[in-house]
């Protein structure tokens, strides 16, 4: 009963202090050790989250190449898992499957439990935000339901990276082995409307009043547009919005 009771009490406390959006950067540390002492006190075994298939792995590599985020080991995170935040859990990111993976509290590393995608809000995990969007979010027709990750540039105005892995089947004297490259879809949200860009041209279309700034921002940038496209994206985006704001003063 006193279990009940605390738990009730705890719960009511934490519904006052938090949102269930998921704000990673923003959060106190007196929020994450409420958090962690409601999670003490109910027991991680019977939270919520330790629920869901255990994660299977049929792929055979060769060295460090992996389906995952970074690598294939567990890292440090946060997530909002059917409305309620956890901090300081153990995760890591099948980007192939789409599929955050959690190693349950006192379990070794080999066990991990498939976390249900349609609970998982987003999470926290490398530096790097990701949220769950759905096609019915947006007006795009070929647009695929998943976990984007989310860079704020502005005020209404974010871009949106979707992280894929193509796999390739080989063959060599010890059997069958798969390869795993990585892949990237961009999309902006602006003003309330997403937009898919691969290009300069599609970006100069949802920015016409910006082509000479993305113009010369391509010549200046070349190189980075070819070693780290991702960087070459974000930093174009904030350079767009720098000007707007610079423009409209």
């Amino acid at each position: 009963m006193q279990f009940r009771k605390s738990r009730i009490k705890l719960i009511v406390l934490l519904t006052i202090i938090t949102t269930t959006a998921f704000k990673a950067q923003s959060q106190t540390n007196s929020e994450i050790l409420l958090h962690t002492k409601f999670d003490s006190i109910v027991g991680k075994e019977n939270l919520g989250l330790n629920n869901g298939p255990l994660a299977l792995n049929p792929y055979r590599t060769i060295g460090d190449n992996n389906m995952f985020f970074k690598n294939n080991k567990y890292t440090v995170g946060n997530l909002v898992y059917d409305g309620q935040p956890y901090f300081n859990v153990k995760l890591k990111y099948d980007i192939f499957k789409d599929q955050l993976i959690l190693n349950p509290p006192e379990q070794p590393e080999h066990i991990g439990i498939n976390l249900i995608q349609d609970k998982t809000d987003s999470f926290f995990i490398y530096g790097k935000n990701f949220i769950k969007i759905t096609k019915s979010q947006t007006t795009l027709p070929d647009f695929t339901s998943g976990f984007y990750e989310i860079i704020k540039i502005g005020k209404n105005f974010n871009l949106f990276i979707k992280h894929h892995k193509d796999i390739l089947k080989g063959i060599n004297e010890e059997g069958v082995y798969y390869s795993f490259n990585d892949n990237y879809q961009y999309y902006i949200e602006y003003k309330g409307k997403f937009y898919e860009t691969n290009n300069k041209t599609s970006i100069v279309k949802i920015f016409p009043e910006s082509k000479k700034n993305i113009n010369a921002f391509y010549q200046r940038n070349r190189s980075l547009s070819k070693t780290d496209y991702n960087q070459f994206i974000n930093s174009l985006m904030i350079s767009i919005y720098d000007s707007s704001i610079n423009n409209s003063k």
